[in-house]
């Protein structure tokens, strides 16, 4: 069995920082492993260890003794383009792996091999070069604007798959030898070489492996460092979604919607306390709303003194003693994702629920103590007039006057983004002036109104989003341009005139006959894998 050894230093100031002191990091010696893997989140520290991916794959791959996993980010500061862990370059490494979350990160995946100078181009590496994975909901949603720089996608969840092709990378001794033989492994996507792929995922929640020794950086509160959610251990209660709204990708490719128990969850935090002691729990999954055992479970997790932290609930299943289990476990805000505020508008989403319930919500929220009340809704949606834009307001403003104070609303309003395998992957994205005149309007009805905080997604951004979530690998050379010249909305628009792209085109309505390019991905969200 292999040693791990559990970094634990000091608190130390960020300028002496060339990497974030941490506990539970996994240093490995290299001398005694077989692969040399770098699990790359293509974005800051703090966005990457907010979430559990991260957690779960640097844990699912150092479980094996056979091999070594060390973690990449952009730098925050100045610890510079190389592992965490051993302050290594990205190049020395057998494997180097992507997580894919969201699109607009695709310029820092090229950028980050860019920096350790790895041909950008599939085509372009020699045998000696790292494999180049990804995988995440982007990858298996529509890997084709990746497809020329990616070697290898890994299409769905990666616990049924990844030992397959490690051990698979064992019999070749060097990870680009023989790469046609991983082309036969199931959940596999191989650009140069596939035709398609299908996707694989995790039958049972319960048996699937949860990273107990989550890694906390040791730093101070207020550090660019620290998760979104503080000194935390993360908890997987669910996963997928069988709600299916018309425009949610994770509803549609992470299907069906899998549990794990109240005991499994339970014995997961009464482990995982041990390995990471801190204070604060935080519940996630797709559908943690739809969880049977949330009251109960949060319940257990307060009155062992921890404080709590739940991603976005449903109204419907908003109870005095849910919220009492919240107010203990010291969450500040609730959020809820009503998404559209019209009876019409929620039923052209796919959406079920009713304002009456969102109301009751937010009654039972606040007179159990919990002040602050997060929302989101999408403008831009099919059949959307300025009235159902109006209703925004309205039905915030019902829901602000059962008692809500000064900036505790927080709306969060956000264009519609076409994606892929959805109902709505044909639609037209909205355009920029019609988003911004909706974002007027609902400001306008809701100007003075102290109560209230609005945010939204620059309409411009949505587009380019949605280009990427909609290309081809056409579409490539523009993420390319991007991550030679740097970021921002005026590289983009030099990265489309001068790669002769016609936004339009990806953007636009496309008819029922059209291929896309995401046809050769095979989701069957019912078929056992």
């Amino acid at each position: 069995m292999f040693s791990i050894q559990l970094i634990h230093r000091a608190f130390i100031s960020e300028a002496e920082m060339k990497v974030v002191p941490e506990l539970n990091a996994v240093k490995k010696d290299w001398r005694k492993v077989d692969i040399k893997i770098a699990l790359c989140y293509p974005n800051v520290y703090r966005a990457g260890m907010t979430g559990l991916t991260v957690k779960l794959l640097y844990a699912l791959l150092n479980a094996r003794g056979d091999v070594l996993c060390e973690r990449f980010f952009i730098p925050t500061m100045r610890e510079g383009w190389r592992s965490l862990e051993s302050n290594q370059p990205l190049n020395r490494f057998d494997i180097v792996a992507f997580t894919l979350q969201y699109e607009e990160d695709y310029p820092n995946v090229l950028r980050m091999l860019l920096e350790s100078d790895i041909p950008l181009r599939n085509e372009d590496r020699r045998e000696d070069d790292p494999l180049i994975i990804a995988g995440g909901p982007c990858a298996t949603g529509n890997p084709e604007p990746m497809a020329d720089y990616i070697d290898l996608f890994v299409i769905g969840e990666a616990e049924p798959v990844i030992d397959q092709i490690i051990d698979e990378i064992k019999v070749s001794r060097k990870p680009r030898k023989h790469i046609e033989n991983l082309a036969d492994i199931k959940g596999v996507y191989l650009p140069s070489i596939s035709d398609g792929a299908e996707r694989v995922w995790v039958q049972n929640l319960n048996e699937a492996f949860h990273p107990l020794a989550q890694q906390i950086p040791l730093v101070e509160d207020d550090s660019p460092y620290m998760p979104i959610f503080g000194k935390a251990f993360t908890v997987e209660v669910v996963r997928g979604c069988n709600r299916s709204c018309r425009f949610c990708l994770i509803g549609h490719i992470w299907r069906p919607k899998r549990e794990r128990s109240l005991d499994r969850v339970i014995s997961i935090i009464d482990e995982g306390a041990k390995y990471t002691p801190v204070n604060k729990i935080v519940l996630i999954g797709a559908s943690l709303f739809a969880y049977q055992h949330l009251e109960d479970l949060c319940e257990f997790i307060v009155s062992r003194g921890f404080e709590l932290s739940v991603s976005s609930l449903n109204p419907e299943i908003i109870t005095e003693r849910l919220a009492d289990s919240l107010r203990k476990g010291n969450q500040r805000t609730v959020t809820v994702a009503p998404d559209a505020a019209t009876v019409k508008m929620r039923s052209v989403i796919g959406k079920r629920m009713k304002e009456d319930a969102l109301i009751r919500a937010a009654k039972i929220l606040l007179s159990r103590g919990v002040k602050q009340l997060k929302m989101y809704f999408i403008i831009g949606l099919p059949e959307e007039t300025p009235e159902d834009i109006i209703a925004i307001a309205d039905l915030s403003k019902k829901v602000a006057d059962v008692g809500y104070g000064s900036q505790s609303i927080h709306l969060s309003i956000n264009p519609l983004i076409p994606k892929p395998h959805t109902p709505f992957q044909r639609i037209r994205t909205p355009s920029v002036p019609y988003l911004r005149g909706c974002l007027k309007l609902v400001k306008k009805e809701l100007k003075n109104d102290g109560r209230f905080i609005i945010s939204t997604l620059d309409p411009r951004h949505a587009q380019i989003q949605a280009l990427l979530s909609l290309g081809d690998r056409e579409v490539g050379r523009a993420i390319e341009f991007v991550a030679r010249h740097g970021g921002g909305l005026g590289t983009w628009r030099r990265a489309l005139k001068e790669c002769r792209i016609n936004l339009e085109k990806y953007i636009g309505e496309k008819s029922c006959e059209e291929p896309m390019p995401w046809d050769k991905i095979r989701i069957h969200p019912y078929i056992v894998s």
